[in-house]
């Protein structure tokens, strides 16, 4: 069996908070062969939005299926 490899990266995603724009920028090991993503560390540099995404299991989510999407965009057609 051959161990699993994986990609280090990092995205920031883009949000409109009250009117503010806000980020998160979340740092990641990606596995493309079980389409699978390890968070290393989500930084926000909005307090309210850290707020958000802690205390709201579908803003977690809606980030999760972001994140694995633009990872299988950035990686068609390398395998």
């Amino acid at each position: 069996m051959m161990p699993a490899s994986f990609v280090y990266g990092r995205i920031t995603l883009d949000f409109a908070l009250g009117g503010r724009p806000a980020r998160v920028t979340v740092k990641y090991r990606y596995y493309a062969q079980d389409k699978r993503v390890e968070y290393e560390s989500i930084q926000c540099d909005d307090e309210k939005l850290r707020e958000k995404i802690e205390s709201d299991p579908a803003m977690r989510e809606k980030i999760n299926g972001y994140v694995a999407k633009a990872l299988e965009r950035r990686n068609e057609g390398l395998s």
